[in-house]
């Protein structure tokens, strides 16, 4: 037997290794070496992979509120400046008028024209 022959061995332990501690920090969201992990405000996406999800939805949460804004603009009547009665007015479409993340329709003011989302941790969008 040649002296080499436990080398590849120890190369496939140490790559299954590797390839254990990758998915322990991926699953636990670095917690488990050590890392400082931040925690959403709402409580969702508890592991690395869930909180990169919530962070799109975040960001299309963002977006979806930046044209109905741009939608309320256009809609305001020019001469009398007066908003639309109803977010609904702005014809974007149906997936526009709510949270991606939790489901929760904008809230809209027609007397200021202004929209906010009320999930957790979206206050300031």
């Amino acid at each position: 037997m040649k002296a080499t022959s436990g080398n590849s061995l120890i190369g496939l332990l140490v790559a299954v290794f590797i390839v254990i501690l990758a998915s322990v920090f991926f699953v636990t969201g670095g917690k488990f070496l050590g890392g400082e992990s931040k925690e959403r405000a709402d409580g969702k996406g508890k592991t690395l992979i869930g909180k990169s999800l919530y962070a799109a939805k975040d960001d299309v949460c963002i977006s979806n509120l930046n044209q109905v804004r741009q939608g309320i603009s256009i809609a305001t009547d020019p001469v009398e400046n007066t908003f639309p009665q109803t977010i609904e007015e702005t014809r974007l479409g149906t997936q526009f008028y709510s949270c991606p993340v939790g489901k929760e329709p904008y809230e809209y003011d027609p007397t200021t024209g202004t929209v906010k989302c009320p999930h957790k941790g979206h206050e300031k969008y």
